[in-house]
């Protein structure tokens, strides 16, 4: 989970105004038997983002179509129509219902609150460090498989459906196959659109990394700083290689948004210079989005619906509290003893690292960066200077062959081929992509690619601070909701990141 389009992250996808209480429930299109007709509306998920909100509603599971009165919306969440629909089970994403209980005779529904006192009881002991997370994928090092990517991490509604795009800088496979494991490790429905493998033949003693525009450039193999100064004292060997040990700090205890510097030295490089920084959200942004979500609480569908109509005004004031929090401001030393400016790095998710090229204005010397970041809110992994050469373009890769439970599953292979469609997951799915490359594995530099978004499901457990104007605070003041969050955040921060990774769906 992340922070960053935080009204939308609400994204309990109804628009049916204020729920009495979320006892929220979801189940796949197959299961429709087994929703509680009493349940007083039905919202029917469609694979393509759009929505029927439907009130009475009738399932005739032999024709496989679901039929009632109601609205029909876009992606967008805008009403396209009112009226009697009949829509076909195999258009539909999940079915949803609110009902204020859940009925013990209905099988295979996901009910948040049942799962997050069973299941998950270190996300019911803490609720703000609950899992949540997009699509998770494991490539192996050569020795294990390793979480190496998170996809479209930004995307929490169907209106922010987005591409994105993950260096998966410590794969390494062996012959031409490559294996990459898909994982629902949340408790989120998942839209997958599809998951490409990206090849890219590099020279020996080479790397190919993408800049912050998503273009791919040919560089020399990072080299480690010669002096690396955090606030705690030398940070070198934290961030010397990519190996998981990372660099990371406390958040401030009376302003989340206090800013810390690390400085690092290298040594001159032939060309043009550039940063490779391996990085990733701490729990700091996380721990905020769930607040919000507790603050709007009930009013979830409210807002969600206001936001994806919003003009540039109110989704100015949404982005308000991320700009408060910040990325990771990369700056330069300049010959008249200044710092400049040279990019922002704002890769969301809290789970996998990712690795980006920052270009640097060629020197001719020693090179001086600073990095500057909210206290406590990243985790940095790997920080090194390489030479950059040449663009290049990467081979893209489909799936050859999708498996679940270890065998072949064609008709998800092929949602995720058809771009008319989507490959939709829920808590606990696992699938296994393998790629074929056209040479062997040791040639290429490999990134995902992935499309799509994922739907957060509420937790009953953030309804008891249902506070409506300190929600207001968090976008209209989000400099002094940071402040007057910090001692909260501060008292819950120790443990924060044991339950967050202990509180993931079981059954991996």
């Amino acid at each position: 989970m992340h922070l960053r389009p935080l009204l939308l992250v609400l994204a309990l996808p109804g628009l049916t105004g204020c729920v009495q209480r979320l006892h929220r429930s979801v189940t796949p299109p197959d299961a429709i038997g087994t929703v509680d007709r009493k349940a007083p509306f039905l919202k029917v998920h469609l694979r393509d983002g759009g929505l029927y909100v439907l009130s009475p509603w009738t399932a005739d599971e032999t024709a496989r179509r679901v039929t009632g009165t109601g609205t029909r919306y876009g992606a967008d969440r805008q009403m396209l129509a009112a009226g009697i629909f009949s829509v076909s089970l195999d258009s539909v994403a999940l079915f949803e219902t609110n009902v204020a209980r859940a009925s013990p005779s209905v099988a295979g529904l996901s009910i948040i609150t049942g799962i997050t006192a069973g299941i998950a009881v270190y996300c019911a002991t803490n609720p703000k460090a609950c899992f949540g997370s997009c699509p998770t994928f494991y490539v192996t090092d050569g020795a294990r498989d390793v979480l190496q990517a998170e996809g479209f991490s930004a995307s929490v509604a169907p209106s922010l459906e987005a591409r994105d795009v993950d260096a998966l800088f410590r794969a390494r496979p062996r012959g031409r196959e490559v294996r990459v494991r898909m994982l629902n490790e949340a408790y989120e429905t998942h839209v997958v659109r599809y998951a490409n493998l990206l090849a890219v033949a590099r020279s020996p003693g080479q790397r190919v990394l993408a800049d912050l525009d998503g273009r791919f450039w040919s560089v020399t193999e990072p080299r480690p700083a010669m002096r690396c100064l955090a606030p705690e004292g030398d940070c070198g060997p934290a961030l010397a290689t990519f190996d998981e040990r990372e660099r990371w700090s406390e958040a401030d205890s009376t302003d989340l948004a206090a800013r810390e510097t690390i400085e690092l030295g290298f040594d001159a490089l032939p060309g043009t210079p550039a940063l490779v920084l391996a990085s990733r959200q701490s729990l700091l942004p996380t721990y905020l989005l769930y607040q919000a979500f507790a603050y709007l609480g009930t009013s979830v569908g409210h807002w969600l619906a206001a936001f994806e109509r919003a003009d540039r005004t109110t989704a100015r004031r949404a982005g308000a509290l991320v700009a408060a929090v910040g990325g990771i401001d990369v700056l330069v030393a300049n010959a008249a003893g200044g710092w400049d400016s040279v990019a922002t790095i704002l890769e969301t998710g809290p789970l996998a690292a990712d690795v980006r090229l920052v270009p640097l204005p060629a020197s001719g010397g020693p090179v001086r960066v600073r990095l500057r970041m909210a206290k406590g809110a990243w985790r940095l992994d790997a920080a090194g200077l390489a030479s950059v050469g040449e663009p290049v373009a990467p081979l893209r890769l489909e799936p050859a062959v999708v498996l679940a439970g270890g065998r072949p599953a064609p008709e998800a292979r092929a949602r995720l081929l058809d771009p008319d469609e989507a490959l939709v997951t829920f808590p606990g799915d696992a699938y296994t992509l393998v790629y074929r490359l056209p040479g062997d594995a040791g040639r290429y530099e490999l990134f995902l690619e992935t499309r799509g978004y994922y739907l957060e499901w509420m937790r009953e457990e953030w309804l008891a601070e249902e506070n409506a104007g300190r929600a207001a605070q968090l976008f209209l003041d989000p400099a002094g909701a940071l402040r007057r969050l910090a001692p909260e955040f501060k008292r819950a921060e120790p443990g924060l990141e044991a339950a967050f990774w202990r509180s993931k769906y079981a059954g991996f």
